[in-house]
């Protein structure tokens, strides 16, 4: 992204009211400046306060785990529990995160004319900021707006201290975003894309943006519409030769390709400002960095989302059923069900490591196995568990493996000192965390199969993430690397194309735009989802669920769906893959539906007495 490419503007390291006075925008060079800063606020959205392991603003990556596709191993802030009230900082945070960015794009709006710069690039960085302020404006209407509640518009520069408007109803700033993208369209100075550019919005991405707020105002004719545009724009799927066209996207060359709309653009470099944090916070614990060895794995993907990939089978896909792959596991309790995926014991009839010391490997199963019941242990394959396990990941619609690492599948991480890479196998349980190099990872008496222990609590088995993470030795700073991270892609716009499509009833249209993103995935499109309204709706849904994970998208397709108490709240807490509850997780309680609209924070309510509470929560 801009503000994190064009380190000599130094907005981090100024006060940003420098920049935001009118005699402070009176030349180009100090316009490149403050347009710089709105491109700025773009960037990492969410406190990762409960989150990870430490205190900081992440990327989109972490918004995941407010979704039903993601979970963090630790306790949120106690955002999922049943004492959530509007003095949670994840609220507070995300007002303040996107109110930062409508003020800096304020300012740039209300002194850019009348700078002494050329008149073209002056009406496109106006136009630009015009789509930066919707950006932050539908984040926080969907937010903290929805049902009719509004949220309060400032079009004009203003000190903090006269921020003391009351909400405008939610049509009316939905209106007004549909007006600023309206105006950036309409100028001719504004390209139509900007691929492989500096990380600019584009009219294809302000006609991305309009169209969602078409599609969230139910004016689904216009949605479609502004959907078209964006092709028309020049955005298109990213396709690679062969059949990984879908992990290539996310690798860093081909980062700016066709099918970027929007994106945070991130340089290597160690002081930690210009890259992405996501190596160190959701990276299994052996994949390292040049730099630094150890990640922290804080950030797991929830076995919900794994289990909608399904099952494909030459020309027809079917759903995924636990059965199929286990039998007895509809007959087992959760706890039961860990018998599935228990490393095997034996290898060519000889014990691998007999012991009955936690760190053998008899002994690191022996923990688990003896806390079964009889009828689990009698399901057990002592040799030829793990072939079992890995059968029910093989065979499935191909973003998963690009996306998540499975219960025995391979990953390339580094050895002890982050001086070489070295193949890992995710089997559990394991003794400790091992690294290839080790003396305790005993790959001779392994019989060449690496003990791993992935995440930071190796008894528990969870999903880990693929997409966006380094192989081996890929990046040089565990905490500043450079893949880009998107906010929104052509895919993301093809199937919010779909989804007003089904609202149209256009059911073959829908599936059409359905077939574009997984036909680039290598996968067939079934008819049947498409017979009806409600399964169109519902499948289009979960492949918006499939395509997105660690993208940050999720979560806002929830909310607006309203459909997170059955997606997430209904699985109660934090799973491992059997289903089991992580130790350190914390529950999910739902509260009523008055959380699919975030509280207005109470220190806003507090600052602002002509704010409205939000109706449903408790200001105390």
């Amino acid at each position: 992204m801009l503000g994190y490419a064009t380190a000599c503007v130094d907005l981090d390291t100024a006060p940003y009211a420098q920049v935001t006075g009118g005699n402070m925008w009176s030349s180009e060079s100090l316009v490149e400046k403050g347009v710089t800063g709105v491109y700025t606020s773009l960037k990492k959205p969410i406190y990762s306060n409960g989150m990870v392991g430490a205190g900081l603003w992440v990327g989109y990556y972490g918004l995941d785990v407010l979704g039903m596709s993601g979970s963090s191993r630790l306790a949120m802030n106690g955002l999922f529990t049943s004492s959530i009230n509007p003095g949670n900082s994840y609220f507070s945070d995300t007002w303040k995160w996107c109110y930062d960015g409508v003020h800096r794009a304020n300012a740039a709006i209300a002194n850019i004319p009348s700078a002494n710069m050329d008149e073209a690039k002056k009406a496109k960085r106006l136009a630009e900021c015009k789509v930066l302020r919707a950006f932050f404006y539908g984040r926080l209407n969907e937010l903290f707006g929805n049902g009719g509640l509004g949220v309060p518009i400032y079009l004009e520069p203003i000190a903090a201290d006269e921020c003391i408007r009351s909400q405008s109803p939610e049509a009316d700033v939905w209106n007004q975003i549909i007006t600023d993208l309206t105006e950036a369209i309409n100028e001719p100075n504004l390209p139509n894309n900007d691929i492989g550019g500096e990380g600019r919005v584009s009219k294809g991405c302000a006609y991305a943006l309009r169209g969602r707020a078409y599609l969230l105002t139910q004016q689904y004719d216009l949605a479609a519409n502004d959907f078209a545009k964006v092709k028309d724009c020049g955005y298109e799927l990213y396709t690679s030769a062969g059949d990984q066209s879908y992990k290539q996207l996310f690798k860093e060359a081909n980062e700016r390709c066709k099918e970027m709309i929007l994106n945070i653009q991130y340089i290597e470099e160690p002081t930690k400002a210009y890259g992405s944090t996501l190596q160190k916070y959701v990276a299994a614990f052996q994949q390292g960095s040049e730099d630094s060895r150890g990640c922290w794995s804080d950030i797991r993907i929830a076995p919900a989302v794994v289990d909608l990939y399904e099952v494909v089978n030459g020309a027809t896909v079917s759903n995924f059923d636990y059965e199929t792959y286990f039998p007895g596991w509809n007959s087992l309790s959760v706890s039961d069900r860990r018998v599935f995926f228990l490393r095997d014991r034996y290898k060519d009839g000889v014990e691998i490591q007999p012991g009955t010391a936690s760190s053998t490997i008899s002994g690191a199963i022996n923990a688990i196995y003896n806390a079964l019941s009889d009828a689990a242990k009698a399901l057990y394959l002592s040799e030829g568990n793990e072939a079992r396990c890995q059968a029910a990941y093989a065979n499935r619609d191909p973003r998963l493996a690009f996306n998540v690492i499975t219960p025995y599948a391979e990953f390339l991480g580094v050895n002890s000192t982050s001086t070489a890479e070295g193949l890992y196998v995710y089997r559990w349980p394991v003794g400790g965390k091992y690294y290839v190099d080790q003396a305790g990872a005993k790959p001779e008496i392994d019989r060449g199969m690496t003990p791993t222990g992935t995440a930071n609590a190796q008894a528990e088995l969870v999903y880990m993430h693929r997409k966006f993470v380094g192989e081996g030795l890929d990046f040089a700073y565990r905490e500043s690397n450079p893949i880009d991270e998107p906010i929104i892609r052509y895919a993301d716009v093809l199937l919010l194309w779909a989804e007003a499509l089904v609202e149209k009833n256009d059911l073959p249209g829908a599936k059409a735009k359905v077939k574009e993103v997984r036909d680039r995935a290598g996968i067939v499109t079934p008819d049947a989802p498409f017979a009806n309204q409600a399964s169109a709706r519902n499948y289009v849904r979960d492949e918006r669920r499939r395509e997105f994970v660690g993208e940050g998208i999720n979560f806002f397709d929830e909310m607006r769906w309203r459909t997170l108490k059955e997606t997430k709240f209904d699985r109660k807490f934090v799973e491992q893959v059997h289903g089991g509850q992580v130790s350190t997780g914390g529950t999910y309680n739902w509260i009523g539906d008055q959380w699919y609209t975030w509280p207005v924070p109470r220190t806003e309510i507090e600052r602002n007495p002509n704010l409205k509470p939000t109706p449903g929560w408790i200001y105390n």
